[in-house]
């Protein structure tokens, strides 16, 4: 992992959360609630400077972020300028902001990215019939003991061509290689040309080189009037896709105590964020929309401490009529939401960091 690619990722995770803690300040201030705090990172602090009745903050702990408003404790109720003193539709808004916010970042990252060729995340634009694309030949994995691991191919390597003929498509990729015993295999890797040969070995009744391949979309030429509703089809099903995931995700970790493999924290994001730049801006980009969503999705689930979890507890009081839960046991519930949710993050950062570090 390169020092450039940690730093894209600080910069990524602090614009986020910038974004959606933006989404509370600015929710907040149009009820006429006073923020007392906005704070990038999680206390202690490192700096803090006072202005306009607001605390702007930077803090030691760079994974997260905060905006501290008065009266969110249930104090000050009878200050016009106190939370506790707004109607819950009001409370309720404040609470969603910051999901609604990184949605709206999420939407605006994907319209930027298709108006310059981005292939979407989750829609298949072939599926619409509309739209020129060109393919790609990304090699997934690498079979050890293969002529492809002996020549030096790698995961993650693009094949652009083998000898004259270009590949850009899995099939294409089969037929050139069923009439070679020898073959001159062009990748790029990390931005780099590299021809290598490669031997072939017969299997099943076909040359093969061992590796499993994938056909990808590397650019997509949109009709540009129609970018923001291609934007908006694939931002719905990245929507669908990931609360999907998260919700399998829950019901695992209740019902087995266990932390799915494929679910990673700070330092499995910032490896795959090391990928994403090798691959250029626009794999970026879609990396910063993919993690916007992500971000929402998690901040919305209905778990104590999380903006849906305080959601819950305002959506009781509209039920009851105005009548809130008690302050000091919704406190303690949330506390306890808190302790949890950094368990679990340990819990995966420690697990991100050993595989990490454990050999290939």
């Amino acid at each position: 992992m390169t020092f450039t690619a940690v730093v894209v990722f600080i910069l990524i995770f602090s614009l986020l959360v910038l974004v959606h803690e933006a989404g509370h300040y600015f929710a907040a201030k149009r009820a006429g609630v006073k923020v007392e705090e906005f704070g990038l990172g999680l206390p202690p602090r490192i700096w803090g400077k006072k202005r306009r009745g607001t605390i702007w903050s930077l803090n030691w702990i760079p994974f997260g972020g905060f905006v501290r408003l008065k009266g969110e404790d249930g104090e000050d109720a009878r200050d016009k300028d106190s939370m506790a003193h707004k109607r819950p539709g009001s409370k309720l808004l404040i609470a969603v902001a910051g999901v609604l916010m990184n949605f709206l970042l999420a939407y605006v990252l994907l319209v930027i990215g298709f108006w310059f060729g981005m292939a979407p995340l989750a829609l298949d634009i072939r599926e619409l019939g509309e739209g020129e694309y060109q393919s790609q030949v990304l090699v997934l994995d690498v079979i050890k003991g293969s002529p492809a691991e002996t020549a030096g191919i790698k995961a993650g390597d693009t094949i652009l061509s083998v000898g004259d003929t270009l590949v850009t498509q899995v099939s294409q990729l089969k037929e050139v290689l069923s009439k070679e015993t020898s073959a001159v295999v062009t990748v790029e890797r990390e931005g780099e040309k590299l021809p290598i040969t490669v031997t072939t070995q017969k299997e099943d009744g076909q040359r093969v080189i061992g590796v499993l391949v994938d056909e990808v979309m590397a650019k997509v030429h949109y009709a540009w009037w129609k970018v923001p509703y291609y934007a908006l089809l694939d931002f719905v099903l990245l929507v669908k896709q990931i609360a999907g995931a998260l919700i399998t995700f829950v019901v695992h970790l209740f019902a087995t105590a266990s932390i799915q493999e494929s679910v990673s924290g700070p330092v499995g994001i910032a490896k795959v964020t090391s990928e994403a730049v090798k691959l250029g801006w626009l794999y970026t980009l879609q990396l910063v929309a993919f993690l916007s969503v992500n971000l929402g999705l998690i901040n919305i689930i209905p778990f104590p401490a999380l903006d849906g979890g305080r959601s819950v507890f305002i959506l009781i009081e509209m039920a009851r009529g105005g009548k809130k839960v008690s302050k000091k046991v919704e406190n303690a519930i949330h506390s306890l939401g808190f302790i949890l949710l950094m368990i679990l993050i340990f819990a995966v950062t420690y697990r991100d960091i050993v595989h990490l570090f454990s050999p290939a």
